[in-house]
C-alpha cells in the first residue's frame, strides 16, 4: 500500500512538473504579446542612454513588438529599479543597470529597498564602461603620475570630479586616494557636461569620467586624458597609458552595463532574450555604435552574468569598507 501511495505521488508529481513546464513553453512561445518597457535609469541623451535606445531598435525588429525606452534619472537609479520591481516579471518590462544598481547600491544606500540577486534576473552584461581621467588641454601635468606628485606637493589644493556619488569612479577614486594617502577633494556633479564645463573653466583639475561621455571634448581638444582607468587597451586610444593591478598608484574603475528583468521571469523568456540581444549588439552597425563609445561587447550568458555580478558585487563591498564616501 505505501509502494502504491508513494509510486502514485511520484506519478502525480512528474504529471504536475510537466504541466507547469508545458505552460511556461506555452508562455514563452507566445511572449512577447504586446509593447515591451526599457527602463534607463539615467538621464536622456547620455552615452547608457544611446545603448539603451540602440537596443530597443534592434529588439524591435526581432521581436516584433514596439519597445518603449523611459529614462527614470537619479536617486541612485533606485527609481528606475522600483519601477520595474512594480509590474509582473512576465518579460515585458526590462532594466539597463549599471554597477551601481547590481554590484555598488547594496553597501553604499542605506535601507535599500530591493536586492539584485532576489529581485532581478541578469539577461546578459551587454558591454563595458572604460573610464579614463581627463584634464584640461591647456594645463600641465599632463600624466596620471605627474598629477600625483603635483597632488603630493600641494595637498589640499587639487579637486577631481566624478559624475556621481557613490558610482563606481567614486569608489575607485576614493579608493586610490586612501591607498596613496593623497590630499585632495572628489567633487560630485550630476552627470558629465556640468563637470566638464567646469574643468575647462578652471573650478576642477581633472575629471574621472566614462569615456563615452566626454570622448567629444577629447576630439574636439578642450581636455586630454592623462590613462584609461583599466588594464586593457582602448581601441580609439591604443597608446594612452593603462593601469596595472598590483601596482598601489594604479587608479582602477571597472564598469559594466547589463540587461536585467524582474526576478521570477520564465527562463524560456529569459533565453530567448539572451539570443535575441546577442544576436543584435553583434550587428555591424550596433558594434560600430558601442566602438564610437569606447564601449565592448560582452555578451554573457544569464548564468555566466549572475557569476560576474556576485564577484563584483564583492569586489564593490571591500572597497566600500575601507573609503568613507561622504568624506571624500
Amino acid at each position: 500500500m505505501n509502494k502504491a501511495i508513494s509510486l502514485a505521488t511520484i506519478i502525480r508529481g512528474v504529471i504536475a512538473g510537466a504541466t507547469m513546464l508545458a505552460m511556461n513553453a506555452a508562455g514563452a512561445a507566445a511572449w512577447p504579446d504586446r509593447p515591451l518597457r526599457l527602463v534607463v535609469p539615467f538621464p536622456a541623451g547620455g552615452s547608457y542612454d544611446i545603448v539603451g535606445r540602440t537596443l530597443a531598435r534592434k529588439l524591435e525588429q526581432r521581436l516584433g513588438q514596439p519597445v518603449v525606452v523611459e529614462n527614470i534619472a537619479g536617486g541612485a537609479t533606485v527609481p528606475g529599479v522600483m519601477s520595474v520591481l512594480k509590474e509582473k516579471a512576465d518579460g515585458h518590462t526590462l532594466l539597463l543597470a549599471s554597477d551601481g544598481t547590481l554590484n555598488i547600491n547594496p553597501h553604499t544606500v542605506k535601507g535599500l529597498r530591493y536586492h539584485p540577486d532576489r529581485d532581478l534576473t541578469p539577461v546578459t552584461i551587454v558591454n563595458t564602461v572604460p573610464h579614463w581621467i581627463v584634464a584640461r588641454a591647456d594645463r600641465k601635468p599632463m600624466t596620471l603620475a605627474g598629477l600625483k606628485d603635483y597632488i603630493v606637493k600641494h595637498p589640499g589644493k587639487v579637486s577631481i570630479s566624478i559624475n556621481a556619488v557613490a558610482g563606481a569612479a567614486h569608489l575607485g577614486l576614493a579608493d586610490w586616494k586612501r591607498r596613496n594617502g593623497l590630499d585632495f577633494t572628489i567633487v560630485p556633479y550630476r552627470g558629465s557636461p556640468p563637470a566638464m564645463s567646469d574643468l575647462i573653466g578652471g573650478q576642477t583639475d581633472a575629471h574621472v569620467d566614462v569615456i563615452g561621455s566626454s570622448v567629444s571634448y577629447v576630439s574636439d581638444g578642450k581636455v586630454k586624458p592623462l590613462a584609461v582607468l583599466q588594464t586593457e587597451t582602448v581601441a580609439q586610444f591604443p597608446r594612452l597609458e593603462r593601469q596595472v593591478p598590483d601596482n598601489k598608484d594604479a587608479l582602477l574603475v571597472r564598469a559594466n552595463l547589463a540587461l536585467v528583468a524582474k526576478a521570477g521571469t520564465p527562463d524560456a523568456i529569459v533565453e530567448r532574450l539572451y539570443r535575441e540581444v546577442r544576436a543584435s549588439v553583434q550587428e555591424t552597425d550596433f558594434l560600430e555604435r558601442l566602438q564610437a563609445l569606447a564601449y565592448e561587447p560582452v555578451l554573457t550568458t544569464p548564468a555566466e552574468s549572475r557569476r560576474l555580478i556576485h564577484a563584483e558585487t564583492v569586489r564593490y563591498g571591500a572597497i566600500a569598507r575601507t573609503v568613507n564616501l561622504e568624506s571624500n
